[in-house]
């Protein structure tokens, strides 16, 4: 279950937010249509910083962003707003760029020399208002018999980037957290 387009189908809005403040305990099944309560025996009343996340990922499928919902793009614009509103960074991972320009399929290197990727890294970004810089294309392994170093090269260099964001806003969390123990 995904961010589905139609309002009340595919994980709740407040889920991912929920999960995003750590509300949520580890073993919650998401319900579309009800999202995690104060009641339930997964609300995690005073969540810790390890149990917030440190970094919003948004994947989106390169050969279908042009079919991406206004639903779609609605639910992720309020996510990203409780994500902003707490200094989460967010990054999007395109996928399937493979797909979407035949020079890139033919050879994985090519990915940032493609005019095609570049304008779905741009469309990607204005439709979902993350940076052009934080949209890192990706390939999936679907039909790959062996490892390739040329898609785990994209993974790996997307998580390069991502995970010393994350841990810039676990340091500043901690320090503020810090700040206010000691003012007290």
């Amino acid at each position: 279950m995904g961010a589905e387009a139609e309002a009340k189908a595919g994980v709740n809005t407040q889920d991912i937010i929920s999960a995003l403040k750590g509300h949520m305990k580890e073993g919650y099944k998401f319900i579309s249509n009800a999202p995690l309560s104060e009641s339930d025996h997964y609300y995690n009343r005073n969540p810790s910083l390890g149990d917030q996340m440190h970094c919003l990922v948004n994947v989106i499928a390169a050969d279908r962003i042009s079919m991406t919902s206004v639903e779609y793009i609605k639910k992720w614009k309020t996510i990203r707003e409780t994500a902003s509103s707490m200094g989460i960074p967010q990054v999007v991972f395109m996928t399937r760029p493979d797909c979407e320009c035949k020079i890139t399929k033919e050879n994985l290197q090519n990915i940032y020399k493609s005019k095609k990727i570049r304008d779905k890294i741009i469309q990607c970004s204005n439709l979902l208002g993350v940076p052009v810089n934080l949209v890192f294309p990706v390939v999936n392994y679907h039909q790959e018999n062996d490892v390739n170093a040329d898609i785990n090269c994209l993974m790996l260099d997307a998580l390069r980037n991502i995970v010393p964001w994350a841990n810039d806003y676990v340091k500043k969390r901690s320090n503020t957290q810090n700040s206010h123990q000691q003012s007290n």
